[in-house]
């Protein structure tokens, strides 16, 4: 069965994105026994050892010979509060599984993709009616080689059954490391996510297989190219020698993606057409149609100047 595409322009009663930068002094996972599903690889294996690094007790299952524990069923006997950490692809099958033996627990899923997590949940919620269980909904927004939370993004989608202050005490346990923490509804979170991932992911992926297959040696390209097209280049490699499968499933699950890439498929075409027929004109009036709407971010030339600045220095030690 296909997904039913949202349109990206459909208006949506939600709040808008609020920030949160207080301090509580008591952390929710002090004290607790944490489980996390999905443990041994990607974000999951970075979550278990940052518990670890906070002296929390931790363990954890995979799919794999890693796993500390034989069964999610076993995690689950062992741990007051679980991090679901698996593959988009296996979030609901993981649910229906773990579900019932949540009584008493709280369960944090950390899924790139809401809409169709938080419908499993109130499902089974209904299914399990004398299952009470805790729900948060969190995403962060950066991989497992990060070495410092410094600046990360990280987003709180929903919570259901919460305990008061937990969240907030949830949240606080990422601020102490200075990451940026946001509440951003789930349908929200997607709809942003269908330009922030998907459009980026699309973009870097087309513009990287175009580099494959250009008649030109790699090497060659990279020593031309300055700080600021070394940039892109670091980034298409970054992508395309990651875990392709995540990036699939991210455009296949989020319904908001499919008309994002769309757009960006029709103004492909339309600058293909203009560069085609050199209209010249025409390529000037393109650019400077957009340009009111980027006047307002345009502190970030300084940022771009800084990051070019550093690559350069970066480059010149290296070489």
């Amino acid at each position: 069965m296909g997904l039913a595409y949202i349109s990206l322009f459909e208006q949506v009663d939600i709040p808008e994105i609020q920030n949160y930068n207080f301090k509580v002094e008591i952390l929710a996972l002090q004290g607790q026994k944490v489980g996390v599903i999905g443990g041994s690889q990607g974000l999951g294996s970075w979550l278990v050892g940052h518990l670890k690094e906070k002296k929390i007790e931790v363990k954890f299952t995979s799919a794999d010979e890693y796993s500390e524990l034989p069964s999610n069923k076993e995690l689950l006997e062992f741990a007051d509060v679980v991090f679901l950490c698996v593959p988009i692809s296996a979030m609901e099958t993981v649910m229906e599984e773990v579900y019932p033996y949540l009584q008493g627990k709280t369960l944090i899923e950390i899924c790139s993709v809401k809409k169709f997590v938080i419908e499993k949940y109130e499902s089974l919620k209904q299914q399990y009616p004398d299952i009470e269980t805790a729900f948060c909904s969190i995403h962060p927004m950066f991989g497992p080689r990060i070495h410092s939370l410094t600046g990360q993004v990280i987003l709180f989608n929903h919570s259901d059954r919460i305990a008061e202050g937990i969240v907030e005490e949830l949240k606080e346990f990422f601020l102490e490391d200075h990451a940026q923490v946001y509440n951003l509804p789930y349908l929200r979170h997607d709809k942003l996510m269908g330009v922030v991932q998907g459009l980026n992911h699309f973009n870097v992926f087309v513009s990287a297989k175009t580099l494959a297959r250009f008649e030109s040696e790699f090497e060659d390209i990279k020593q031309v190219a300055s700080p600021p097209y070394r940039i892109f280049i670091i980034f298409f490699t970054r992508y395309v020698l990651q875990n392709p499968r995540l990036y699939a499933e991210i455009q296949m699950n989020n319904e908001f993606v499919f008309e994002v890439v769309r757009i960006f498929r029709d103004e492909m075409n339309r600058l293909f057409d203009l560069i085609q027929t050199r209209d010249k004109e025409g390529f000037i009036k393109y650019i400077e149609d957009m340009q009111p709407y980027f006047a307002s971010n345009k502190s970030d030339m300084e940022v771009s100047t800084h990051l070019i600045e550093q690559l350069g220095e970066y480059l010149e030690k290296k070489n």
